[in-house]
């Protein structure tokens, strides 16, 4: 996996020599990365992308249809109207990749991990995003920036948490910020309590990229705030050659959340937990993508991904 890691890596830093700004009319830049919902993180779909910073809906006049596959399937249906977009998913971001650490018993995590099993989806995630500005131009000329507000539902608290983001294009450059807030609840029964107290928590997300013809690279910051606070970083580079999109990152997650060794099968206290993330989408025909992902959910699993924008 190293070597795998160093190949992709020195593919893309040679690709940033000759690179030029994408244009869109003339060549395959991924699926509606021409606006500026790709400067809002690095994550290989819409998806995971408006659950994060709902300014990423896309706002070209399409219907897109998301899917990832592993343990079940996390959707994300996400329509524009021209200036106007609105998206639905009824997944997580916590305990994915590109998202927050999940708040979890030790016990189910343990028992997560040992089965194989990502982090359970108990919310709904409602999103809409307007663009406030984008001018005519191309090139390092062009500038856009998008608005984002969006809540998200528990499942199980029956509560509905409110959120907000930004995010633009600047030339070559991206950039994106996010403040959402969220709850979850843990069931203390395993411990002969009746208890089952509410975690309330917020999540402040900002970003910052370079978008060019055949490369993109984003860096994102996480801040998941409760008692405690845990920071994640994420670096992300998207390789675009042909149809295809090849997509290498690499997240470094600081928190008090335990980190499971898979050779013992216990948790280990451990502050600092460094992961990686591959990634590979090719475009069957115009409105459909296929891909693999490995290391999605945190799990070093293999997972499937497609995406239909008609």
């Amino acid at each position: 996996m190293t070597r795998l890691f160093g190949c992709l890596l020195a593919a893309l830093i040679s690709t940033i020599a000759q690179a030029q700004l994408c244009d869109q009319s003339q060549r395959f830049c991924g699926f509606a990365n021409n606006s500026p919902a790709g400067s809002s993180g690095g994550a290989p779909t819409h998806g995971s992308k408006v659950r994060i910073n709902p300014s990423a809906v896309p706002l070209e006049k399409s219907l897109g249809l998301e899917a990832i596959f592993f343990d079940g399937a996390d959707l994300a249906v996400v329509k524009g109207l021209g200036r106007v977009g609105a998206a639905i998913s009824p997944s997580n971001s916590e305990q994915t990749f590109f998202g927050p650490p999940g708040i979890e018993l030790p016990e189910d995590q343990l028992a997560r991990y040992v089965d194989h099993h990502k982090y359970p989806a108990h919310k709904i995630t409602l999103a809409t995003a307007v663009g406030l500005y984008k001018n005519d131009s191309s090139g390092l000329d062009r500038f856009a920036l998008n608005l984002g507000v969006m809540g998200k539902y528990n499942q199980i608290t029956h509560a509905l948490s409110p959120g907000g983001g930004l995010s633009g294009v600047l030339g070559p450059f991206t950039f994106g910020y996010s403040l959402y807030a969220d709850q979850t609840q843990l069931d203390y029964t395993v411990y002969g309590l009746s208890t089952k107290p509410v975690t309330k928590y917020y999540v402040e997300t900002y970003s910052a990229g370079l978008f060019l013809n055949s490369i993109a690279i984003d860096y994102s910051v996480l801040r998941m705030v409760t008692n405690d606070v845990a920071t994640t970083s994420v670096l992300t580079g998207t390789l675009m050659l042909g149809r295809s999109l090849t997509t290498l990152a690499f997240r470094n997650e600081k928190s008090i959340r335990p980190e499971y060794n898979a050779l013992l099968h216990v948790l280990e206290s451990k502050e600092t937990k460094n992961e990686g993330f591959v990634g590979f989408q090719y475009a069957v025909f115009d409105p459909l993508m296929v891909g693999i992902f490995y290391n999605y959910y945190l799990l070093h699993e293999l997972s499937l991904g497609t995406t239909y924008f008609f």
